[in-house]
C-alpha cells in the first residue's frame, strides 16, 4: 500500500511538473514597439511604464475606421520612480499583482472619426482577469509606418485595484508606431 502512494504520488507530481513547464510562454520582442504610462496617485502623481509589450494584430491601418489591432503588455515589466511602491505593484492584490496576473491585453475593432481628426474607439482591456470596454481616443500619422498616439482612462475600481488612492480614473498613454 506504501509503495503505492508513493507511486501515485510520484506520478501526480511529474504531471503538474510536465503541465506547469508545458505552458505557453508569451515572446516579448527585446524593444517595445513605443511607450504604454499609466499616470496612478496615491497622493501624489506616479508615471508607471510597461517596458514590454508588443503588437498581436495590426490590419487595417489605412483605414482607422476598420482598424483591427490587439496588443499584449508584460504586467511584471512595470516600472516607477519609487521602489518601494514598484515592489507592491507586482505582489499585492490590491495593483497590478503581476506576480499572477502577468500579461494584459488591448484590443480594437474599429474606430469612428471625431470632428477634430482624431478616432475614438470603444477598447476592450482585459486586466486583473476582468475585461471591461473603455473608451479609447487616437490619432494615426504617416502612411506606413504609422505613428499612433492614443489616450484613455481606467477605472481601476472596475479591475480589483483595491489600493489606497484618492484617484480612481486613471489615465493611460500610448506612443507607437505601428507596421502591417
Amino acid at each position: 500500500m506504501q509503495r503505492f502512494l508513493i507511486l501515485l504520488l510520484t506520478v501526480t507530481a511529474l504531471t503538474f511538473t510536465t503541465l506547469y513547464m508545458a505552458s505557453p510562454v508569451i515572446a516579448f520582442p527585446a524593444e517595445a514597439p513605443g511607450e504604454i504610462t499609466f499616470i496612478g496617485n496615491a497622493g501624489g502623481d506616479n508615471l508607471f511604464t510597461v517596458n514590454s509589450w508588443k503588437f498581436d494584430r495590426l490590419e487595417n491601418l489605412s483605414d482607422p475606421e476598420n482598424i483591427g489591432v490587439t496588443a499584449t503588455l508584460d504586467m511584471t515589466s512595470i516600472t516607477c520612480d519609487w521602489k518601494d511602491l514598484e515592489k507592491n505593484l507586482h505582489k499585492k492584490k490590491d495593483y497590478f499583482y503581476s506576480k499572477k496576473f502577468n500579461t494584459a491585453q488591448i484590443q480594437i475593432d474599429g474606430a469612428e472619426m471625431q470632428e477634430d481628426s482624431s478616432y475614438l474607439a470603444t477598447a476592450t482591456l482585459t486586466l486583473k482577469g476582468v475585461s471591461k470596454e473603455l473608451p479609447l481616443t487616437f490619432t494615426l500619422t504617416g502612411d506606413g509606418p504609422y505613428e499612433l498616439d492614443a489616450h484613455a482612462t481606467v477605472d481601476r475600481r472596475k479591475f480589483k485595484f483595491n489600493g489606497s488612492g484618492p484617484k480612481d480614473d486613471v489615465p493611460v498613454m500610448v506612443k507607437a508606431t505601428l507596421e502591417e
